[in-house]
């Protein structure tokens, strides 16, 4: 090993105060037991699992599918018990790699309810399984109470985050973005013409605001949360770009929050005399020299070493797959997934209509849609080619189980996407039964954006 790798894997082992990431571990705990239990509150497994009746699946994981719905209600019961475990530190690194797999499992069941929170928050369960936020804050019997953390245990979930700003960032790159306010513009165009979010967003001035803060904040943040002398400051605007952020999107839940508590991770307890007080109460202060210890066996071993550099290769890289794919990234959202591209568009659905042909009728037959598939998974079908396509071939088989002679089944969607006019997001006059799909060729199906 040369000069320069032991300097940097000493610099990544360097001892660390463990209670910042032992109050992470509680804050993250306490929000997935919150989220599994809303899951709960909507009945997702009865609405997403069980009424529909097909899932539309994740290229390369049609293999993944629902089980029955007591067995899904038990994944949902045991995923609450695990993020308790997470919080309160007890099993924890098993709890952590379980509610990974729980979660995911469900996540990619049917992608209609992808949301890049969702896959941040199986992302960080992993990477706290490889951490020892449970040797502070926590109910588990601690042997050493004054050990200290590595670095590194601290760093990779910082890298995360950062990652998620840095490409959420790169994705409003975008002329919708930068010329013409979207979607941001449509967003607030929303809002109720009368009262105080009238007043406080429906000008020009504050929607520049927004829209160019937006992506200082995103694009600057390993700076300004890495860069100490800047930090103190920029903690602000992350404070209320975050709050914003409930208060604009509905439908992010609660990842505005979880992004809050993350900023803990920026810190030590030493930067914040308030935190740092509170914390010395509950855990002891393992800042002090005489009790400064450090674990070997915690220490960066190289089996987890390069498995981290291949996992965060992959974070690096994965998100620019759809690139250099044939069809529209965002329009058509093959690439756009796991990829960190958030709020870059708004579509409002004007039409979403199927119907079969066949020699037997002497016209058009309207699909009733919503008798096979719900409100979520439709307006999936806005936004996903492969979705249009999977729901036309189930509707052909329907068809034929009734003995429906050739049957041609048609799509008539219709969109407004980034505030643009109306237009047709596939085409109505191609029968969907005959079509194929890779995502290495272009969906001539697929009406491309901005046509008539």
């Amino acid at each position: 090993m040369n000069t320069r790798s032991r300097k940097f894997s000493a610099w990544l082992n360097t001892p660390m105060d463990p209670r910042m990431l032992g109050l992470y571990r509680i804050g993250y705990g306490l929000f997935m037991v919150y989220t599994m239990l809303n899951y709960f509150r909507i009945e997702l497994v009865k609405k997403m699992f069980v009424e529909p009746q097909l899932n539309f699946s994740y290229d390369f994981l049609y293999w993944i599918k629902p089980l029955p719905e007591p067995a899904m209600n038990v994944i949902l019961g045991i995923l609450v018990i695990l993020a308790i475990c997470i919080s309160l530190g007890l099993y924890f690194k098993w709890a952590c790699r379980f509610f990974a797999v729980g979660y995911a499992y469900i996540f990619l069941i049917d992608k209609s309810i992808y949301n890049n929170h969702i896959y941040l928050f199986i992302l960080l369960a992993i990477l706290l399984s490889l951490t020892d936020a449970d040797n502070t804050l926590s109910l588990k019997r601690i042997k050493d109470k004054h050990a200290l953390i590595p670095r590194w245990q601290t760093l990779i979930l910082q890298l995360q985050i950062v990652i998620v700003y840095f490409y959420g960032g790169i994705a409003k790159l975008t002329k919708d973005w930068l010329m013409d306010c979207q979607p941001v513009r449509t967003v607030v165009d929303q809002f109720p013409n009368e009262g105080l979010w009238s007043i406080l967003f429906k000008n020009d001035i504050v929607m520049y605001v927004i829209n160019y803060g937006g992506i200082l904040i995103d694009l600057g943040a390993p700076f300004f949360l890495w860069y100490k002398p800047v930090r103190r400051w920029a903690i602000i605007a992350f404070i209320a770009f975050n709050a914003l952020n409930t208060r604009i999107f509905s439908d992010i839940g609660i990842f505005p929050y979880v992004m809050l508590v993350s900023l803990f991770l920026f810190y030590e307890v030493s930067e914040l005399p308030w935190l740092h007080r509170l914390l010395s109460r509950l855990a002891p202060d393992t800042s002090r020299p005489k009790t400064a210890k450090m674990k070997l066996k915690i220490k960066l071993s190289g089996m987890k070493m390069y498995g981290l550099y291949a996992y965060f290769i992959f974070q690096l890289l994965f998100p620019f797959r759809g690139h250099f794919l044939p069809n529209d990234l965002d329009y058509t959202t093959i690439g756009n997934r796991f990829s960190w591209r958030m709020k870059v568009d708004t579509r409002k659905v004007i039409r979403v209509e199927y119907s079969i042909a066949s020699p037997d009728f002497a016209s058009h037959v309207p699909v009733e849609i919503q008798t096979f598939i719900n409100d979520m998974q439709i307006k999936n079908l806005t936004m996903d080619p492969r979705s249009v396509l999977d729901f036309g071939k189930f509707i052909h088989e329907e068809a034929i189980k009734y003995d429906t002679r050739n049957p041609a089944v048609y799509a008539n969607i219709e969109v407004a996407y980034n505030g643009r006019s109306p237009q047709l997001f596939v085409d109505p006059k191609v029968d969907l039964s005959n079509q194929t799909y890779s995502p290495f060729k272009a969906l001539e199906w697929v009406v491309p954006i901005g046509s008539k």
